[in-house]
């Protein structure tokens, strides 16, 4: 399928850039990325976490010491300066559901939090007091963990579970996925991959959630909705993994195809560049999950691309 760009009116761009592409082979499949203000970015593939520097080294930072069968998730920094990791798997036993925090230099890693076995701890956003919110799909819940690394269940609600009867996709049933906050951090956004909805949920002045709304229900173009990402003009773009699409959601609402096909296979997530003279560029992680399990026909194409915006990211954390 190529690919077709629909920024604005009139407004018809070149499609998404080839940054690097990966080895499903070897095992090479990235499923979230974040990055630094010195340009390195960092990917969870499989079980680790690979660094990829701005001369072009690709290295594993990170090997958490995690069962078999467990795939390294949603990455962030902290305000500390650490990267931290989630991790889960399709079985319970023995756990993967944790979250990790590694050093971006030297790789050390450490547990941070322990959570429920039946999860699987997916996308990650930090507010600005250093509170950690990790969504979980296959449970339906928002957790908050606290600097200590005590985690508590933050938000459980209909609008975060998955579709248990007909899943979008076909190996398992996924509910509330990627997460980013606004520019003020005042609403903590949320994208349901099953329904295709975005949920916005209110901030109340002692960080209690307010009553989830949904901000856009489009199942058309945003079923399989995977990692989020604001610009800072308000613009939401979404990889959308399940259609092989990049989509846009303006202030209003409004969902606009960025891209499908090409490139991009079951795009996962989307993270604003921080270093300087990057700020308008959108890095995507084309995961190729489907067509890696077979669930999907043809050849999977893992990689990272890039496409340069027409506004600047928020910044990170």
């Amino acid at each position: 399928m190529s690919a077709v760009m629909l920024l604005g009116a009139g407004d018809a761009v070149a499609g998404p850039a080839l940054v690097r592409a990966f080895d499903p082979v070897q095992g090479e499949l990235p499923e979230s990325i974040t990055t630094d203000w010195a340009g390195n970015l960092y990917m969870s593939m499989g079980p680790v976490v690979k660094k990829l520097r701005p001369n072009g080294q690709f290295t594993t930072l990170a090997t958490p010491p995690v069962p078999e069968g467990t795939f390294m998730l949603g990455l962030k920094f902290g305000i500390d300066g650490w990267l931290y990791a989630g991790s889960g798997a399709f079985a319970p036993e023995p756990s993967a559901a944790f979250v990790w925090r590694i050093h971006p230099i030297t790789g050390a890693t450490y547990e941070y939090a322990a959570l429920d076995p039946m999860g699987f701890p997916n996308d990650l956003a930090f507010d600005d007091r250093g509170n950690l919110y990790v969504t979980d799909p296959f449970l339906g819940l928002i957790w908050k963990i606290d600097d200590d690394g005590e985690a508590d269940v933050w938000l459980a609600d209909p609008s975060l579970e998955g579709d248990p009867v007909t899943p979008f996709l076909p190996f398992h049933s996924f509910g509330v996925d990627g997460i980013a906050f606004d520019r003020w951090k005042r609403n903590l956004y949320v994208g349901n991959l099953d329904y295709g909805t975005i949920v916005r949920i209110p901030i109340e002045c002692h960080g209690e959630p307010g009553e989830p709304e949904v901000w856009v229900d489009d199942y058309d173009k945003l079923a399989g909705a995977d990692g989020i990402a604001f610009a800072a003009d308000g613009d939401l773009y979404v990889a959308v993994n399940g259609r092989d699409s990049l989509v846009r959601v303006d202030h209003d609402g409004d969902v606009h195809v960025l891209a499908q096909g090409g490139l991009l296979d079951a795009p996962s997530s989307v993270v604003f560049g921080q270093a300087l003279l990057t700020w308008n560029k959108l890095y995507i992680t084309s995961f190729a999950i489907n067509r890696y399990l077979g669930a999907v026909p043809g050849t999977p194409k893992p990689s990272l691309l890039s496409l340069t915006v027409p506004d600047w990211g928020l910044a990170l954390p």
